[in-house]
């Protein structure tokens, strides 16, 4: 693999090369539904290697402080790492924007499922059973301006109180409090 390149598209379009990348994943993977030329909604970027394109992502902002991300890699170019090139971009320019949360759901279609999920698992996303998308923290720590984040629990949690990490909905706990 040469030096893959990450581009930003001031102008992101349905393409053939985006429609060249998403026809080689795998049956039920993905859902989208876009015209040659087609606007597209939300961030997007390609990855390069040298020429050619070989996976792209999105972030897309609609919800506030969260953004949910695609990545999609060109089939012949997966395992070897283009994923988790895609994939820290993303979540270093969701980080940059001061995005709290980047999520990811993972089709109940998708033929590789639980591969993926667990792809996901080990770069640190995390979910609960009642929501098929997975997120990830990847804003800046929780009241860190106020001096050091408490790295250790708590020694006694109030009952009802929610410790840092933890949100109304949703029920996600924080990597660092939380472990499979």
């Amino acid at each position: 693999m040469t030096s893959l390149t990450w581009e930003h598209e001031a102008r992101p379009i349905w393409d053939a090369e985006k429609a060249r990348i998403a026809a080689s994943a795998p049956e039920g993977a993905l859902a989208f539904d876009f015209a040659d030329g087609a606007e597209l909604p939300g961030d997007w970027f390609v990855a390069r290697d040298g020429d050619s394109v070989v996976g792209f992502g999105s972030l897309d902002t609609t919800w506030g402080g969260d953004a949910e991300i695609t990545l999609v890699v060109d089939a012949q170019r997966q395992g070897q790492g283009v994923g988790t090139f895609v994939m820290d971009h993303l979540e270093q320019e969701a980080g940059d924007r001061g995005i709290n949360y980047v999520y990811n759901t993972v089709r109940d279609t998708h033929p590789q499922r639980d591969d993926v999920h667990d792809w996901l698992l080990v770069r640190g996303y995390r979910g609960n059973e009642s929501d098929a998308s997975l997120r990830k923290h990847v804003g800046e720590k929780p009241h860190a301006q106020f001096g050091p984040v408490q790295t250790s629990p708590p020694e006694r949690v109030p009952s009802g109180s929610r410790s840092e990490g933890q949100e109304e909905s949703g029920d996600y706990v924080g990597v660092e409090s939380h472990r499979y």
